[in-house]
This record gives C-alpha cells, structure tokens and sequence, in this order.
C-alpha cells in the first residue's frame, strides 16, 4: 500500500468535508471579527505604584525632616520630593519613619 501525504487531501478514504466547514460561522459565539484588546489591569497598578510613591515623597520632605547627621538629601533639585540620604537608605526613597 503506498503512502499518501493526508494533508494535501491524499488518504484512504475521501471525504465530502471542505474548507468551509473547518472555519466557524460568524453566527457562532466562537466568531471574533478581529477585535482589539487591551490590558488594563498592569497599567493601573504601575499608575497606582507612582502616585502612591509621589505622596510618599511628598509626605518625607527630605530637605526639612534631614538633620544631616548622615548627609544631605539626594537630588537636591527635586526639592521636597529630593530622596534621603543613601547611608540612611540606599533604594532611593523616603525614610522609614515615613
């Protein structure tokens, strides 16, 4: 028995089954015409991760809660948002009593 290659129609045995009935009908709830999705979930919780950072920085006021017992302010020309000193925190935030 010689081999025939199935997926260019070659077989056994023949069927009556075209092109046609391996797509799904429009009708079908299996249909999408091409529709478009957007994550929404990631996004907002990188949105909501910067603001609550900004109030937190807000909140720290480096350049008024430092003594400068363990030197001054990182990025001084953020002015209140300016980070604490990287002896005291080396992640580039506010200070733990924050």
């Amino acid at each position: 028995m010689a081999r025939r290659d199935l997926e260019s129609g070659g077989g056994g045995t023949k069927n009556n089954r075209t092109e046609e009935n391996y797509t799904a009908n429009e009708s079908s709830h299996f249909y999408e015409a091409e529709t478009h999705w957007t994550s929404w979930l990631v996004p907002m919780f990188v949105v909501a991760n910067i603001a609550v950072f900004v109030i937190t920085m807000y909140i720290n006021n480096c350049p008024k809660n430092n003594l400068g017992l363990q030197g001054g302010c990182v990025a001084k020309f953020l002015g209140r948002f300016s980070f604490e000193p990287m002896q005291e925190n080396p992640l580039l935030g506010p200070s733990s009593s924050t």
